[in-house]
């Protein structure tokens, strides 16, 4: 356990003092800096980089022992808490300089300034990297033991086997066969627990729980519900939660929609070449028009036309038609994911602008006429509206997004339903952060084509 919260100190420390060293040297490699900028007056500054550390364990941010936390804060979380806390370090810094009159010569403030734009950005990176690194070792993971039967607890074991960000070792799974609970933590030495237990059964054994357990984490339902930013509430000693439903905050709703709107318009200029050299490759390697514009369902199932530019060839629908006739294997793949592994209607090209998903930059168009948001659920066809069953109208109240906590959550890699459980989880619990983190996310795996098809 200690290792974990030492390896994601070390992480921390790295990402500043990486971050520092990199925007020193550019600075002065372009030519910016001046002599009296040398990064020998820089590591002067090593206090911000224990005020880092503190401003970190303060907000939670070092799970497994030190002040006391178990599981991390959700990655969404923590990436708002890294961003605060390398702001507020970095204005520290520049606070200390405007008062160390005889120092402030020595120091350029474009180089804190970037210091601290970066590490914010970064730092959430090179955290993940450790985590990756401790969970292919073996080390630094935090034993618990699972008691609980039922689909939640079933889920959660399965996850917990494969989650470097959570770091929880399951020791033990106590199926309610398995004897006494705490004697045999007792025994295994093991003092956190997760309890998968509906409300009944955590209450009657909860007083034996708390004579050995430190931390508790109980989960009792499956469903996804608004929990982001739940707070505890007790009335007359009734324990309970506060849960906020944010798709129902006009303001937030607002926040949104400029979010969408400024980000969308940042990303077209970003991409502005891409939309000057696709469409001449299209022409050049086969017959029929840039761009394709899909029938989808939008906000409340009002059909939008989804646009892209076009990956497949010109008379795609009748060798999808002849495929399904022909091959029962692919039929059912079809009807089962609506998509083909290898799918032969695909061309050349349009394989490497569907692997990298470039094929999907024209839904900007979609964002800027309000058909569609920047994240979002992804849009579903007709036939897709029955496999959310109960969720749909959940997954309807809100613009389909060009990416989404899908494709962040490893994209067409993931079976559907946990699609729809990823689908119905943002919409009950998006916030701007939660928008910031999927972007960054989806950016990774653009990059590094993950889970693309």
């Amino acid at each position: 356990m200690r290792v974990r919260v030492l390896a994601l100190m070390a992480a921390d420390v790295l990402c500043m003092v990486g971050v520092w060293a990199f925007v020193v040297w550019g600075y002065r490699a372009v030519g910016l800096g001046h002599y009296k900028y040398g990064a020998e007056f820089y590591l002067q500054l090593w206090p911000a980089l224990v005020a880092f550390v503190v401003i970190n364990a303060r907000g939670r941010l070092y799970h497994g022992n030190l002040l006391y936390p178990a599981a991390p804060v959700s990655p969404v979380d923590e990436l708002r808490r890294l961003v605060v806390s390398a702001i507020i370090t970095h204005i520290g810094v520049i606070a200390y300089l405007a008062l160390a009159y005889q120092t402030t010569e020595h120091y350029s403030r474009a180089v804190i300034v970037l210091s601290g734009l970066f590490t914010a950005a970064l730092a959430q990176t090179v955290r993940d990297v450790a985590r990756v690194v401790l969970f292919r070792l073996g080390a630094g993971q935090i034993p618990v033991v699972l008691a609980g039967t039922g689909e939640s607890a079933h889920r959660v074991a399965a996850a917990l086997a494969d989650d470097a960000y959570t770091g929880f070792r399951v020791v033990r799974v106590f199926d309610g066969d398995n004897g006494d609970i705490v004697q045999e933590s007792r025994r295994l030495g093991v003092r956190i627990l997760v309890a998968c237990q509906d409300e009944r059964e955590f209450r009657q054994q909860m007083s034996g729980f708390a004579s050995w357990f430190s931390q508790i984490e109980h989960l009792p339902v499956a469903e996804s519900l608004p929990v982001a930013g739940a707070q505890p509430v007790a009335f007359d000693g009734i324990c309970g939660m506060e849960m906020v439903n944010q798709r129902r905050m006009g303001a937030l709703r607002a926040e949104k929609w400029l979010l969408d709107k400024t980000l969308a318009v940042m990303a077209f200029v970003s991409l502005l070449p891409f939309f000057v050299l696709v469409p001449i490759l299209v022409k050049l390697t086969s017959r029929g028009p840039v761009f394709y514009r899909q029938n989808r369902l939008g906000k409340n199932g009002v059909p939008i036309r989804v646009w892209k530019f076009r990956s497949m060839y010109a008379d795609a629908d009748e060798r999808l038609q002849k495929i399904l006739d022909e091959d029962p294997a692919r039929k059912a793949e079809w009807e089962a994911n609506f998509k083909l592994e290898n799918d032969p209607r695909v061309t050349p090209l349009g394989r490497f602008l569907r692997k990298t998903s470039i094929d999907e930059f024209p839904q900007l168009f979609n964002v800027f006429a309000g058909d569609m948001a920047l994240v979002g659920p992804r849009p579903i066809v007709e036939k897709e509206v029955s496999l959310y069953g109960a969720a749909y109208s959940t997954f309807a109240s809100v613009e389909p997004g060009i990416t989404g906590l899908w494709q962040a959550s490893g994209r067409s890699d993931t079976d559907y339903a946990r699609r729809v459980a990823l689908d119905t989880y943002y919409v009950l619990n998006w916030s701007p952060w939660l928008d910031l983190w999927i972007m960054k996310k989806t950016l990774g795996a653009v990059l590094f084509m993950r889970g693309a098809k």
